[in-house]
């Protein structure tokens, strides 16, 4: 039986309705949360309920890396067995799996205060692994591409969002990477986290290398974005043993950044 209970609707819909205030007044932002208020009613009616089910909370995934890399197609096959010990929706694909195991342990572990009210935003949209686990952990996330230009302070306001996520298999490019954390760092209250993946790999296959990840990491902190969690020796060396097996793609990186008080403000 799912380990997570069905959070009440009327705390669903409260939290929704947040969302609503704090988005954009114009009518086609307003059907769009008007469509997010009820499917969150759907969804929290469609949950199973039992008085034996135990809601899925933030110690849960207390071991789960929030910043990690994939290079061992191992760990994502446990991360697959993780979740479907935790009653959370199956998926094909594992690597997905993992990296939304470890934004979930950010929007768990990290930004929720245990309301469920978090404002989360997914920009690959709604039907995806990790906006149908965040459902089901009673959150009502949205899809809106903060990465795009002009959609912060057009559809989205401007600090209003906990948490954005953009992952696997819709990775962030490595020649579009920066430009993209800037946009969705202006989307997110200070405090609040950005989590992403990226594909390691040869330039030919649009992957990054470890030494790519740390230049990134310097970069953003330079711009007021926090890495939580590092990437650590280890992490290097088994980067760089699965390179050498590996010609083309090798693996995938995620990372979780902090939006801190020195963020750069919305320029578009």
């Amino acid at each position: 039986m799912a380990r997570v209970t069905v959070v009440d609707v009327k705390v669903r819909t409260s939290a929704a309705a947040r969302i609503g205030s704090n988005l954009s007044a114009s009518p086609a932002v307003q059907r769009v949360v008007h469509r997010a208020r009820r499917a969150a009613r759907d969804t929290a009616a469609r949950l199973p309920r039992s008085d034996d089910a135990t809601p899925l909370r933030a110690i849960d995934l207390q071991h789960i890396r929030m910043t990690d890399l994939l290079t061992d197609g191992r760990d994502a096959r446990e991360a697959r067995r993780r979740a479907r010990r935790l009653g959370l929706p199956r998926t094909i694909d594992d690597t997905s799996v993992w990296a939304c195991l470890g934004a979930l342990a950010a929007l768990l572990r990290v930004v929720d205060d245990g309301s469920r009210r978090a404002v989360v935003i997914d920009t690959a949209g709604e039907r995806s692994t990790f906006s149908r686990w965040a459902t089901q952990a009673g959150f009502a996330p949205l899809g809106f591409d903060v990465m795009r230009p002009g959609v912060v302070g057009d559809q989205v306001a401007t600090g209003s969002v906990d948490l954005v996520v953009r992952l696997h298999p819709h990775s962030t490019g490595a020649d579009t990477v920066d430009e993209d954390l800037t946009r969705a760092s202006w989307a997110v209250r200070r405090g609040g986290l950005i989590c992403i993946t990226m594909r390691l790999g040869s330039d030919a296959e649009h992957g990054v290398s470890v030494a790519d990840v740390r230049s990134l990491v310097a970069r953003c902190a330079d711009r007021g974005l926090k890495l939580v969690g590092e990437v650590d020796l280890d992490d290097g060396r088994r980067a760089s043993a699965a390179a050498r097996e590996e010609d083309g793609a090798f693996g995938l990186a995620l990372l979780t950044f902090r939006v801190t008080p020195q963020a750069a403000p919305p320029r578009d």
